[in-house]
This record gives structure tokens, C-alpha cells and sequence, in this order.
């Protein structure tokens, strides 16, 4: 099973849960006698009684690298004893001045040196090599960042976190059906196209959905950003007070980080405080290319390391600039077409 880009979402359930586990010791009396949701202020008072370690060295951004880690069973080869690789990676970029964070996807087949391993390879197979320390190092090397945490996530937080935020509204622009019997337990996608509210188990299914798209893997990133930043504004809410020992399994069961409880609870303030407007979504760009018999994602090195410059000029996502282009220049190709039709008529 190929774990989703969408698991980004457990920075914020390993910052949110986290912290909030501090504060449901804190609390003046159990949570889970609250029969109504808490204005904004009982919830941010609630917060601010936590105690909390600052990460951040000065003013110096802080870079956390996230993977959604890949073990799933097949039908010849058990989960314990299949080579955990990192299907998702995902740096994220802390900024404690301007209080903005940009979220920037390294697509798993990124073509990619990786120390100790003649010739290149996909970035997916480094924490496969050698867990988060290789594959930290070879994120460091590529994008010329100092990486100061990571986090590791099981793909199963997420079916759990939208069950406990109550679903997700999406709009399906098709039918899609898909089966994928390799996989223990197998994998049946089915659904139709409109608007749906879905739970945890489905939510993962549309999240899964790939080939369908024209650039199967970008694309799902993209649908997969959109998706995290519905979930976002979910979490926001003040009702998810009301969630903290939900959501402190959901952490404990499929979280793996360096970061200590207070350093978790004084990022769950900042994120808290965050606007959408204030997050950034990024993707590496690039080209997919096949190398032999090998299909890899070709990323301009000199490209990759203004992209993480770019977000602490405050730009917006190089990836976003590129499509906006991309749909200028085809609107201008498509006008001078119509123009050169109605001549000839």
C-alpha cells in the first residue's frame, strides 16, 4: 500500500495532540464532561496554560522533515517483514518571526544521490537504506537545508484523525473504481462522482487514487495539500478541545519524532495562531523522465534550493508560479490560434 502524501496532516496531530496532552493534565476538570463547544477564548486559555519549550535558535527557521513510512503486507511477504520505505517526505519550514510555515512536498521518486550508495537512485529508498538519519542526510544534501526534527507517521493516523474531526467534504469530479488484490488486505476503490462527505476509511481510498490523474503522482499531491488544508481548518476548531484524548491516542499510536512534549506544545500555540493564509504549500518541481527500465521524477538541484529560499522571501510556491505560467502561456496559445481561425475565415 502506497502510505499518502496527505500524511503531512501528522505534524499537525503530533503538534496538536501533543501539546494538548500537556494541557488535558492541566485542565481544571475532565474534558469529557463538556456537553458544549468552547468559544475560541475558553479553548486559547485553555492552551496558554501549557508549559512549553521553545525550539527555535533565535530567529533562525526551523525545519522538521516529515515521512509517511510504507509496511504493509502483501501477499508474499509479511508486514514485519517488509523493507519499510518512505513513501511520503515532506520538509516543513517554521518561520518564528513572521509566524508562517510553508509545507514542502519531495516527491518519493525524486532522482537523488544518497550517501554511502554509488550512483542515484529515489529519494523514497534512503529511509529504506537507512531510516531517518540517511534519509535526513540526504534531504540535507540535496537542498542545502540543516534538517532539526523529524517526524515519522503510520498512514492509519489518518483514517483515525477524520473520523475524529467527523469527516471530510470533498467534490469527486469523476467515477472511479479500483482494485488492487497484491495488497493484504486488498484494496477496493468505488466511487462516484459529486459531492460526499467522507469518513475515515474512505477519505484514505480517495487519497490513494493516483492513476487516474495525468501526472499521477504531482497531481494526487496537489488533490492531497487541498485535502490536508480542509483538515487544518477542522482541527482549528474549538470543538476539538473536546477531542484530546481521541486525538492523544491518534499521536501515541502512529507517531515516531525527536521533538520533546514542550517543544510539540509551543508549536501547537503558533499553528493555533495560523491563518491558511500563512501556511504555504509547495511541491518540488520537476520532470518525470525513465532511466532504463526505472520511471524517476528529474528535479533541477539549483531549482529545489530557491524553492526554500523563495518562502523566506515570501513568495508565493514556485510550483503554483509555474502552473500559473504554464495556463498563461496555453491561454495566449490558444487566443493567437483563434485569431489566426478568424483570419483565414
Amino acid at each position: 500500500m502506497r502510505v499518502l502524501k496527505i500524511l503531512v496532516a501528522a505534524l499537525l496531530i503530533a503538534v496538536l495532540s501533543g501539546a494538548l496532552a500537556l494541557g488535558y493534565e492541566l485542565v481544571d476538570r475532565p474534558i469529557t464532561k463538556r456537553n458544549h463547544e468552547p468559544s475560541r477564548e475558553e479553548a486559547t486559555k485553555r492552551i496558554n496554560k501549557l508549559d512549553t519549550t521553545n525550539p527555535f535558535t533565535g530567529d533562525d527557521p526551523l525545519h522538521i522533515l516529515l515521512f509517511g513510512i510504507d509496511k504493509t503486507a502483501t501477499t508474499d511477504m509479511t508486514e514485519e517483514g517488509n523493507p519499510t520505505r518512505s513513501d511520503v517526505v515532506m520538509l516543513v519550514t517554521i518561520d518564528p518571526v513572521t509566524k508562517r510555515a510553508q509545507l514542502l512536498s519531495l516527491p518519493r521518486d525524486t532522482y537523488v544521490s544518497i550517501r554511502g550508495h554509488q550512483g542515484k537512485t529515489k529519494l523514497g529508498h534512503a529511509y529504506a537504506y537507512g531510516g531517518e538519519k540517511l534519509a535526513e542526510e540526504t534531504v540535507e544534501d540535496f537542498l542545502d537545508v540543516k534538517i532539526d526534527y523529524y517526524a515519522t507517521v503510520d498512514y492509519k493516523a489518518v483514517e483515525r484523525l477524520v473520523d475524529a474531526v467527523g469527516g471530510i467534504e470533498v467534490d469527486i469530479p469523476f467515477d472511479y473504481s479500483y482494485e488492487d488484490t497484491y495488497v493484504v488486505p486488498n484494496l477496493h476503490i468505488d466511487f462516484k462522482k459529486g459531492k460526499q462527505k467522507l469518513d475515515g476509511a474512505n477519505a484514505v481510498r480517495y487519497l490513494r487514487i493516483r492513476k487516474i490523474y495525468e501526472d499521477q503522482d504531482i497531481d494526487r499531491i496537489q488533490v492531497q495539500q487541498r485535502f490536508m488544508m480542509q483538515l487544518f481548518d477542522k482541527l482549528k476548531r474549538p470543538m476539538m478541545i473536546l477531542k484530546i484524548p481521541e486525538l492523544i491516542d491518534i499521536a501515541l499510536d502512529n507517531i515516531e519524532t525527536n521533538l520533546s512534549y514542550g517543544q510539540i506544545a509551543y508549536l501547537a500555540k503558533m499553528g493555533l495562531d495560523m491563518d491558511r493564509e500563512n501556511i504555504q504549500t509547495d511541491t518540488l518541481v520537476g520532470d518525470n523522465k525513465r532511466i532504463g527500465s526505472v520511471d524517476y521524477y528529474i528535479v533541477n538541484q539549483a531549482s529545489a534550493r530557491e524553492q526554500v529560499r523563495r518562502f523566506a522571501e515570501g513568495k508565493i510556491g514556485y510550483y503554483e508560479e509555474i502552473q500559473e505560467q504554464k495556463k498563461a502561456n496555453q491561454e495566449k496559445a490558444e487566443a493567437e490560434n483563434s485569431g489566426e481561425s478568424t483570419n483565414e475565415s
